[in-house]
């Protein structure tokens, strides 16, 4: 199945073009605050053409920071309209321990944690089993909580690892397939202002 993947859950926004498990294209670019801005160009650098369009799309969608995962799913909704293409969900942090087992991270058939950078010295994180099963979370915990969980169930934690199209397609390939719709696992940093009394 060819799938184009995209992911901008993380400070790596990244999108692919896989068929039936080899990517064909992909592009990335590392930048906290520049997912608006680096989406189309990745896109472009795919160099898609009318032969080359994919089945379904497959988008992360968290956890992550709120205005990442609206320029990553609202990028996937806009190319499933425009193709009449399915497009689905793909939790980040699975596709985060996809590459923590695909890069022999961890040592084969041991379970893990799989986290990334939640802020406020938080982490976004979840439990896997050694095949990439998702035993618990996704969850946002204190770094300090989540760091005595793993040594208290004798895990190692995975900090370092973002998560990457080719492991959304992978994921979405595997049958890990979601609503459309954000994880927000917690309340969003703006708030509206109170009414003004005039």
């Amino acid at each position: 199945m060819r799938i184009l993947a995209v992911d901008t859950s993380t400070a790596l926004s990244s999108i692919a073009l896989v068929d039936s498990g080899t990517v064909i294209s992909m592009a990335s670019h590392n930048d906290a605050r520049g997912h608006v801005e680096a989406i189309g160009t990745l896109f472009t650098q795919l160099n898609l053409d009318s032969n080359s369009l994919p089945e379904l799309i497959a988008c992360g969608i968290g956890p992550g920071p709120f205005t990442g995962l609206r320029v990553g799913i609202a990028f996937a909704q806009g190319l499933s309209a425009a193709w009449s293409v399915p497009v689905f969900g793909v939790c980040s942090l699975d596709a985060a321990a996809n590459s923590i087992i695909r890069e022999t991270l961890v040592t084969p058939g041991s379970e893990f944690i799989a986290s990334t950078d939640a802020r406020r010295k938080e982490y976004y994180w979840a439990r896997f089993d050694g095949r990439g099963n998702r035993l618990s979370g996704p969850s946002v915990d204190r770094i300090e909580t989540v760091t005595s969980l793993a040594a208290e169930l004798n895990v190692p934690l995975m900090s370092g690892v973002l998560p990457h199209a080719i492991d959304i397609a992978a994921r979405a390939e595997r049958g890990d397939r979601h609503e459309l719709s954000p994880m927000y696992l917690r309340e969003a940093d703006a708030q509206p202002s109170a009414p003004v009394q005039l």
